[in-house]
């Protein structure tokens, strides 16, 4: 059995070397031939290519493109088999084995493909090496042996590395030359080879090298208009968009399930079928449907499934309600009165425990807000979902423990700095909230009440205790408190106050009070709920609510008599520096040892221990010179340095008395300081009283008694008062 090596070539003479030197190295055991087609280069490959007496070389005069390139080396052929190869790949010990095993291994196999370093579509994996003599040595150890185990079903290969029996490319025709001078040629030629009734394996048995793209990614804008371009060719031939081919592996990744269970999963829009083609390789004897509204990607989807479907409606006709375990969708559509009716449908269609499983585009992403802002998003976009959105939402259509991910891509280098100012208009400290790309969202149909007992024993029981308080976090107290009603279980009043005080362990206390509530209701005099309503108190930080509830408890112990009294003296503690703080501003702005009573307040304020805003309030309340105390507050800061507490003191005192000479005049001075000149200049305007300070500061802010008023027009007060 032979086989065709076709090998298109565009100058990169070294990569070309690299490539046949290998198959010489690595192919010895097979009978095979090297074909060359060189598409007019330019370098030395042409002369090299002249005197190598093992390759057929066809030398065209110009370059004629990829798809042609090949098709002209397949016509001289004298193969069985036709391998097209790229001319950046470097072949490995036993590659060509193991790709001819898997495509003999049945009838049906019409083609097979290798995995690499670099490439689109899944074929690429990770890998360790630095050298190429390493890669040598990790191909060796990869490609070890055939494993049909390894043998993955595919939709497409991408035509780096692909091997085909000739009987088949006879059958479906050659390379479509409509896509040169390349890209997507090998999605049609997979797409011709499919339809025909063959299929296509990736060998994760198998890798080879792959430098990737070396000829097209020159020019990348030219690359990606191309790209685009025979796009649109693709979806011309074939009545639907080549990313249909698409695999959603990460949601197929969320379903928790074993590999052996016997499974229904439902996919809308599922395209041409390439991720129900992935469920089936990940879980065998799952029966797999779809809804493809395309109905020429439904016809390749039909090659996967005979369980294809053109609606949402056609899958209601025929399967009753609670019929499948899992459903997914890699983009759910857009947010409208229908699009909520359809989720709901989805849950109605799910069994109880059933999955749900969805990617839902975010609204909020910065290249959406960038098109509303330039007036070029379409609607579709302004559909997509905001996180409250999907929150809502779901818990409407009754999907439990929802989980919610945010996808984040890589932001081009140029899209920082909008970015930043996104997140600085939005008051965020960080840019992620519009980089996310789409939302993963996980949620359960769940028998309420069972799914609450469940978790209910699981906390009794002490099992997944973390897990299991947080999805009961998530669930309505209202609903719970039904479920444990309705059980009748004899001792309610206990299992009310055991659920309270686990979501008080796990620092969730306010969730603790419906049912802290409801167990005082049932019992006004039992001590331990008492106790529990005093400790939920306590965490919250109501100390006075905690001691009046701890007051009720009829057996009082020496531990219940400490914690009271360590309640109190914490209260007496608060009290104390609230007291202290007025009467140091008090003693301030009587100037009664005003300097001892400043210098703690200012340490106090250093230290944190009070905040301005406690400060203001108490002068607000209990202080009459408010604006003249706060003024001397704001000077203080400023000449010991808390230069955060300045301005802030300034604002609150003019807000008491805009017109506070002191106020203005110090203000004006500070922002002089700070070289804020016309800032400076603004508020000494409105200092009227005279004395040598000010007439020196106007003097130096170039300030007279006349005011030039298209100078006072141009001011802009941007001061943040």
């Amino acid at each position: 059995m032979k086989t065709s090596i076709v090998i298109a070539t565009y100058n990169k003479l070294e990569y070309t070397q690299l490539c046949i030197e290998s198959i010489r190295k690595f192919t010895s055991q097979h009978d095979y031939e090297i074909i060359v087609v060189d598409n007019h280069s330019t370098d030395d490959t042409v002369a090299w290519l002249s005197v190598q007496s093992d390759i057929k070389a066809i030398f065209n005069e110009e370059n004629l493109g990829f798809p042609k390139a090949c098709n002209q080396g397949i016509e001289i052929s004298t193969g069985d088999n036709i391998l097209l190869l790229n001319n950046d790949t470097i072949v490995t010990e036993n590659w060509l084995t193991n790709l001819l095993t898997c495509l003999y291994s049945s009838e049906e196999v019409g083609a097979v493909g290798s995995v690499t370093n670099s490439c689109s579509y899944g074929q690429s994996i990770q890998v360790p090496y630095q050298s190429i003599e390493e890669m040598y040595q990790f191909a060796a150890q990869f490609n070890q042996s055939s494993n049909p185990e390894l043998w993955e079903e595919r939709l497409k290969l991408v035509g780096y590395c692909m091997l085909m029996k000739k009987q088949v490319l006879d059958e479906v025709g050659l390379l479509d030359e409509r896509f040169t001078p390349g890209n997507y040629e090998d999605d049609d030629l997979s797409l011709r080879i499919k339809l025909a009734g063959y299929k296509l394996y990736l060998c994760k048995d198998t890798f080879i090298h792959h430098f990737g793209s070396v000829s097209f990614r020159k020019d990348a804008e030219a690359y990606n208009k191309l790209l685009r371009t025979n796009q649109d060719k693709f979806l011309e031939k074939w009545g639907f968009d080549p990313e249909r081919a698409i695999i959603y592996n990460g949601l197929v990744k969320q379903i928790e399930a074993a590999p052996n269970d016997s499974i229904h999963i439902l996919e809308i829009g599922s395209g041409c079928g390439g991720t129900l083609l992935y469920i089936k390789n990940q879980f065998p004897r799952a029966e797999v449907y779809g809804v493809e509204p395309n109905t020429f990607a439904a016809k390749v989807a039909g090659k996967v499934t005979s369980h294809i479907y053109l609606s949402l409606d056609e899958v209601l006709d025929l399967h009753k309600e609670g019929f499948f375990d899992i459903i997914i969708t890699g983009n759910l559509w857009g947010l409208n009165k229908k699009s909520v009716e359809n989720i709901k449908l989805l849950q109605k269609l799910l069994n109880d425990n059933g999955q749900l499983i969805v990617m839902a585009p975010n609204l909020l992403h910065y290249r959406n807000i960038k098109k509303m802002i330039t007036g070029s998003i379409a609607p579709s976009e302004l559909q997509n979902w905001k996180l409250s959105d999907i929150e809502v939402t779901f818990k409407a259509a009754d999907l439990l423990e929802l989980e919610i991910t945010g996808l984040v891509e890589d932001v081009f280098p140029q899209d920082r700095e909008f970015l930043q100012r996104l997140a600085e208009m939005a008051g965020l400290n960080s840019t992620q909230p519009y980089e996310i790309h789409n939302y993963l969202v996980k949620a359960r149909k769940s028998n309420k009440n069972q799914s609450v007992k469940s978790l209910i024993n699981n906390l009794l029981l002490q099992n997944e205790v973390q897990s299991s308080v947080n999805k009961l976090a998530k669930i309505d107290a209202e609903a719970i408190l039904n479920v444990i009603e309705d059980a009748g279980h004899a001792q309610e009043v206990e299992l009310l106050n055991y659920i309270a005080v686990q979501f008080i362990e796990h620092r969730k206390p306010d969730l603790a009070l419906p049912f802290l509530s409801r167990a005082f209701e049932l019992d006004a005099g039992h001590d331990p709920t008492l106790f529990n309503l005093g400790l939920a108190m306590y965490t919250q930080g109501h100390d006075q609510l905690a001691l009046d509830w701890l007051s009720l408890i009829s057996n009082r112990d020496d531990k219940l008599e400490y914690w009271v009294k360590q309640i109190e003296a914490g209260l007496y503690a608060k009290s104390y520096e609230k007291h202290k703080l007025k009467f140091l501003l008090r003693r301030l702005e009587n100037d009664v040892e005003g300097e001892a009573s400043l210098a703690e307040l200012l340490r106090m304020l250093g230290n944190g221990e009070v905040t301005i805003e406690e400060i203001s309030q108490i002068v607000e309340n209990d202080m009459v010179e408010k604006s003249q105390l706060l003024t001397q507050l704001a000077v203080s800061c400023y000449e010991h340095e808390l230069q955060d507490m300045v301005f802030p003191f300034f604002e609150k005192a003019l807000e008491f008395d805009s017109d506070n000479q002191d106020a203005l005049f110090h203000l004006s001075f500070i922002l002089y300081k700070f070289g804020e000149f016309d800032s400076a200049r603004l508020y000494l305007d409105r200092v009227f009283i005279k004395n040598n300070e000010i007439d020196d500061l106007k003097q130096k802010l170039g300030l007279s008694d006349l005011i030039i008023v298209n100078h006072l027009v141009k001011m802009n007060q941007s001061l943040d008062l």
